[in-house]
């Protein structure tokens, strides 16, 4: 009989405790002696110290680490000195890789399905209430935005595009799991050693700047929102998001603001260029536009605005315009 209080520990690592699901999903990915090596590499360790530690022989422990790598289950520290591997340890890092990892069982997406539906909309609900820093927060699309202060490099993707070292693009895990197919899967932007990460798995393909570029304009086109990690600096991903599958928006659209930050942007109409054609209302993913103004034009709600500009490339009257509305809101790195 498999010993699930490995798998407890793992779930509890990353934060649910108290999952009847999550342990079952670690043991669907790992069986007991990859579970005991992830254990023994936190702190992060050497194959000789994971040896020590879980009692394997070496040429175990050292047979153990691609597996294990290839699906997402522990990752790679490389110092000058040794190489030293760590298990997993962010709840997004488990959703993130494992799903990626080629082949993986469709029953092992049906139980994040199924996690996502029940588990993590219950976890979102009771903390909805609590103040915590966002994780991610929205880039506005690249429109000509009316901005007092400069738009800084971290708040425009094509210029994170332009500093990184290295980028990578991969299927986006949410929509992998949820099987969207109306819009395009392969836009999980990775960048630098991120982006590594991805080629050295197989999970990912290298981009030069000027094919990521492309695929950022085509990603605006879609109708995709441009999320990135909540911080300054340069960060490690860029999200192209859409409405239906993925994550970053929580269950609930009436408390998105309390996973993703908005931009520091706000939309507004200039009524007599709208030509009422609601084209701007069908794209917005938070219900921030109606048809209700004079004749029947484009109004925006500001309290449920994100700021992500989808609204304003297909505007046949280029009534939308951007307008900064407050100071920038990040966290630090």
């Amino acid at each position: 009989m498999t010993d699930m209080r490995m798998y407890q520990q793992l779930s509890a690592d990353i934060g649910f405790p108290e999952s009847k699901m999550m342990p079952k999903m670690f043991a669907f990915v790992a069986d007991e002696d990859e579970a005991k090596f992830m254990l023994a590499a936190s702190p992060p360790a050497t194959v000789e110290e994971i040896a020590e530690k879980t009692g394997f022989p070496l040429d175990k422990v050292e047979s153990m680490v691609d597996p294990l790598f290839k699906k997402g289950l522990i990752y790679k520290s490389k110092k000058p000195d040794a190489i030293r591997y760590y298990k997993v340890r962010y709840f997004m890092q488990f959703h993130d890789a494992t799903v990626l990892t080629p082949g993986i069982d469709q029953a092992f997406l049906d139980l994040w399905k199924a996690f996502e539906a029940t588990e993590q909309r219950e976890f979102q609900d009771a903390i909805k209430d609590q103040d915590f820093p966002q994780g991610m927060r929205v880039v506005p699309v690249n429109v000509s935005i009316e901005s007092q202060n400069q738009v800084m490099a971290f708040e425009d993707v094509k210029t994170m595009v332009e500093e990184a070292e290295a980028v990578a693009v991969t299927n986006c895990s949410c929509r992998v799991i949820h099987g969207i197919t109306d819009v395009p899967l392969e836009v999980c932007m990775q960048l630098n050693k991120a982006a590594d990460y991805a080629l050295e798995r197989g999970t990912g393909r290298a981009l030069t700047k000027s094919e990521a570029v492309e695929m950022l304009k085509m990603c605006e086109e879609e109708g995709l929102v441009h999320t990135v990690e909540n911080k300054y600096g340069l960060g490690h991903v860029i999200c192209n998001c859409d409405a239906e599958a993925c994550g970053n928006w929580g269950h609930d659209r009436a408390y998105v603001k309390k996973f993703t930050a908005p931009s520091r942007f706000k939309a507004s109409v200039e009524a007599d260029l709208c030509t009422a054609c609601g084209t701007c209302a069908d794209r917005c993913f938070f219900d921030a536009v109606s048809m209700q103004g004079t004749d029947d034009t484009a109004i925006i709600d500001a309290d449920k605005c994100m700021g992500c500009g989808i609204c304003v490339p297909t505007c046949s009257g280029d009534a939308i315009v951007y307008e900064e509305v407050r100071e920038k809101e990040f966290i630090p790195s």
